[in-house]
């Protein structure tokens, strides 16, 4: 497959992800892509925001994403579930957390899709975040220490506002790994499910439907209990109370502190949750015991409810 083709299901795979993520539509598409040496980094003089990228398993070295960081403010701002009516004028210490996830995971994503087009495993990293003063030459030259590099020019779009621009630059030989055939064995599965078909004549595949062995019914859990657990007596296990959850954003996640009140799920006097090394195996209500708090049994799930819930 071309370079090219590889780049752009790279994005792809990260437009997906920052669509998931910022609950909007996330375009990165690929405007052209150049290998060549460093005199391609002539254009990236205007970026101010650089995250460095990291490749792993049959992909190595590294990379760096160049934007502006105005777009990494929005960026951000729709992580903690904002909806700014347009581009935020800076990148504020407060929003750098947020961005620094997002783009995290969009680079994941666009390294999983280098491995899907290349037909390789693939693994890619953010690092730190870093404001630039408008000169991702050098940051790419302080992550990249090739003499060859690919630079690919995309635009990024987010939701309706107006477009910006977004590059990607690699080393050059990140860039012939990507752009060459794999090697025999390398991006296949990982497991064997049954022998290989053979051939039939011309060497066409020869396709024949499956056939199943009888499938005899499992014998019951009664029949597997064991009769003696005495084996087992000693064998320690966890024991949480549980007394309610919540589900928050991380901007209210981020703004909790001393004096922060978290309202759960439950209401006051509600059964609270007995687990057994996770797993839900009765309801109580807690009491006080000689200033400790304890919990007085008032419900143990049957036994159906409990293999329901993998105990």
């Amino acid at each position: 497959m071309a370079l090219n083709d590889v780049i752009a299901a790279g994005l792809q795979g990260a437009s997906a992800t920052g669509s998931e993520l910022l609950g909007k539509s996330v375009e990165i598409s690929l405007r052209n892509a150049q290998s060549g040496g460093w005199d391609l980094a002539s254009g990236l003089k205007s970026f101010t925001l650089a995250c460095p990228v990291s490749f792993g398993q049959d992909l190595s070295g590294t990379g760096v994403w160049l934007l502006d960081a105005r777009y990494g403010a929005l960026i951000a701002e729709l992580m903690l579930g904002n909806d700014p009516a347009e581009v935020p004028a800076e990148l504020s210490v407060a929003l750098k957390d947020a961005a620094a996830e997002a783009l995290s995971q969009m680079i994941g994503a666009m390294g999983e899709g280098f491995g899907r087009a290349s037909h390789r495993k693939v693994h890619a990293g953010a690092g730190e975040l870093a404001i630039l003063p408008g000169d991702g030459a050098s940051a790419a030259r302080g992550v990249i220490a090739e003499d060859r590099i690919v630079v690919a020019d995309c635009e990024l779009k987010i939701g309706s506002l107006a477009p910006s621009r977004l590059v990607v630059v690699l080393g050059g030989s990140q860039g012939d790994v990507l752009a060459a055939a794999p090697a025999a064995g390398s991006g296949g599965p990982d497991l064997v499910l049954g022998p290989a078909q053979a051939a039939g004549p011309g060497g066409a595949l020869r396709v024949r439907p499956a056939q199943f062995g009888t499938v005899q019914a499992p014998p019951s859990a009664e029949a597997q209990m064991p009769s003696n657990l005495d084996l087992l007596l000693d064998v320690p296990l966890e024991v949480t109370v549980e007394l309610g959850r919540a589900t928050r954003k991380v901007r209210d996640v981020l703004a909790l502190g001393p004096g922060s009140i978290v309202e759960l799920n439950k209401l006051a006097g509600e059964p609270v949750d007995m687990l057994v090394n996770g797993k839900l195996i009765a309801k109580g209500e807690v009491v006080v015991i000689d200033e400790n708090f304890a919990v007085r049994i008032i419900e143990i799930l049957s036994r159906d409810e409990r293999l329901a819930g993998g105990l």
